[in-house]
């Protein structure tokens, strides 16, 4: 069979054909392994952020007036667009009494996460008991959640020390850390009368200057606490 260029031209072409295929299906298998691969990590990554989001889903909840923005704005919390349920729980004080959130429906609460081993919140508590006082009758109750684990003696020396009267609460497994996604000590969280999340921060606060006073004075509406609920008994005198 002699030379024919016709042939040779086609078959060049055939596995120029052949091989752009194969090419093509190499770029194609390599897309879809990476994207395999980043499959786990976007999973992970959407269900972090619907875990933060889960805490803070407001559905058709209140909005907060301008008026109110700006009161938690001067104490550097993040007020919430949309007030939320706070997550109840269920913890042990240090003497090994049972502690709820919803029992102290009815009332303000500040709700401090903190540890003994935190500077900044052994400095803010002196603060928060001296605000705790001055405000107790009127509605105004400080549940503190010590995230220390395995000191339950260290808690208690720190609270008599401090002379605290406010309820302590221990989460030693950091579950309801968990449930509130705290990543900082000290983080509080401010609870209205109906026991919805109204703000939040990070960091120490001044709680007995103006500006935290307004903040309560805000959230009471100048009622008497007593009309909605009994104060939480302090330390040590709980049934």
């Amino acid at each position: 069979m002699g030379f024919e260029p016709k042939m040779v031209l086609a078959g060049n072409v055939d596995g120029l054909i052949g091989h752009r295929a194969r090419r093509h299906r190499w770029r194609g298998w390599l897309a879809l392994a990476a994207l395999l691969a980043l499959l786990p990590l976007s999973v992970w990554g959407y269900g972090s952020m619907e875990r933060v989001r889960s805490l803070f889903r407001f559905g058709r909840g209140e909005t907060l007036p301008p008026a109110a923005l700006d009161v938690f704005s001067r104490m550097s919390l993040t007020a919430q667009g949309r007030l939320v349920a706070a997550p109840d729980f269920f913890l042990r004080t240090p003497e090994g009494q049972n502690h709820s959130l919803s029992q102290h429906k009815g009332r303000v609460v500040l709700l401090n996460f903190w540890a003994t081993w935190c500077p900044p919140c052994v400095r803010e508590m002196p603060a928060m008991e001296r605000l705790y006082a001055e405000y107790k009758e009127r509605g105004l109750d400080i549940v503190a959640v010590s995230l220390d684990q395995g000191k339950l003696d260290e808690v208690r020396a720190f609270t008599e020390k401090l002379k605290l009267t406010f309820p302590i609460v221990l989460d030693p497994a950091h579950d309801v850390k968990g449930t509130y996604q705290v990543r900082a000590l000290p983080t509080t969280y401010v609870v209205d009368r109906e026991g919805r999340i109204a703000a939040w921060g990070m960091g120490a606060r001044e709680w007995d200057g103006p500006p935290a006073r307004a903040l309560v004075e805000h959230l009471l509406g100048g009622k008497d606490g007593n009309r909605s609920g009994p104060a939480a008994a302090p330390l040590g005198r709980r049934g």
